[in-house]
């Protein structure tokens, strides 16, 4: 038992040397130990055994002494690494195996630990990625049921690519829907669209979009819509976005049944996305867009979509999204119902 309590605290004395290995001197006389992370943008990091890491202005910093090695970047661009000493009037000893160098304190850029990376080569490096653009991929399987033009379940796929950076956005997207009620078909649509959001200032921009559909069931051989505006970020944050868009559009509607005739609207084009990640476990996600007719507003769509994703697993990769969706035509071909409504069940695939 003698032993065992003589290598702990043998092993404690050894801890603690290291994690104060540094002192930090300010310019008010205080001292504090502990160990150097980084120095970086004006900033010292230094982190405490009582207070954690603490981000001090590199102005109040009056000395740095360090027993264990720092590498040190000076303002002129020399790199030197060692332990630090500084004297009363800022004088810097930089001591190595191969010899020691002299610097001043107000002259240190950047420094870090030798195992790490230079802080201004990171940051550069995260500035850089931030301005990349990225894709992104998504895909999904839907299990549903629906009431309004069909009462039955039936099944979907949806795929969509994204490649944005800060100032751009270009989205793809396609969907296909079948349904069958005892044997026959209920549903046959097939969608596709391509978006393109530029960005001009940090929450204003304006986009260009297509559209085309085909739906046998509701008598729409053919279905373009052609729209331009301005789009708005409201809110751009991590956990949480709002995005609303306006504009001016061109839809024209073919219809498969030969009484039918085939009619071009000019109209607006409004649309509202919503992203809340309201816990870790849930996200909520609304689509929302609304399509009148400039010669009448009684005549429009209106299409809308909310679900929330619940990750299967650590990641988003796969995700379960549970919702439903609503698509209203003002003035349906061949008398049909106004309002189609489904709630589905969605397997979703996340990948870049």
């Amino acid at each position: 038992m003698k032993y065992y309590k003589q290598i702990v605290l043998t092993t404690l004395l050894f801890v603690g040397l290291n994690v104060q290995a540094a002192t930090l001197s300010l310019t008010d006389g205080s001292v504090i130990k502990g160990d150097l992370e980084k120095v970086h943008d004006g900033k010292v990091y230094f982190k405490t055994g009582f207070a954690g890491v603490l981000e001090i202005p590199q102005a109040q910093i009056a000395g740095l002494n360090s027993e264990t090695p720092v590498v040190i970047h000076t303002e002129s661009g020399e790199v030197f690494q060692g332990s630090v000493v500084t004297a009363p009037n800022g004088a810097m000893t930089v001591s190595s195996s191969g010899g020691s160098v002299k610097t001043n304190i107000s002259t240190v850029k950047s420094a870090w630990k030798p195992d790490g990376r230079d802080p201004i080569v990171l940051a550069r490096e995260a500035e850089m990625e931030g301005k990349m653009r990225k894709w992104a991929y998504t895909a999904g399987v839907d299990i549903s049921g629906s009431d309004g033009n069909s009462e039955n379940f039936g099944s979907a796929l949806h795929f969509e690519a994204k490649l944005e950076g800060p100032e751009d956005r270009l989205l793809m997207y396609g969907s296909y829907k079948y349904k069958e009620t005892s044997g026959i078909r209920s549903e046959d649509e097939q969608k596709g669209g391509i978006k393109y959001t530029n960005f001009f200032s940090e929450k204003w921009g304006w986009f260009v979009r297509e559209e085309i559909e085909r739906d046998s069931f509701e008598g729409i051989d053919f279905r373009s819509t052609t729209a331009a505006g301005v789009t708005r970020r409201w809110i751009d944050e991590k956990r949480q976005s709002l995005e609303t868009s306006a504009g001016f559009s061109y839809r024209f509607e073919g219809y498969s049944d030969p009484l039918a005739s085939d009619e071009g609207f000019a109209g607006l084009d409004l649309a509202l996305d919503y992203m809340w990640q309201f816990a870790d476990w849930g996200k909520l996600v609304t689509h929302l867009s609304f399509l009148p007719s400039i010669e009448d507003f009684g005549d429009h769509l209106i299409e809308h979509e909310s679900g929330v994703d619940i990750p299967l697993g650590t990641s988003d990769a796969w995700v379960l999204r549970f919702g439903l969706s609503n698509q209203y035509n003002s003035n349906p071909n061949g008398g049909r119902e106004k309002m189609d409504t489904t709630y589905f069940t969605r397997l979703i695939l996340n990948w870049e």
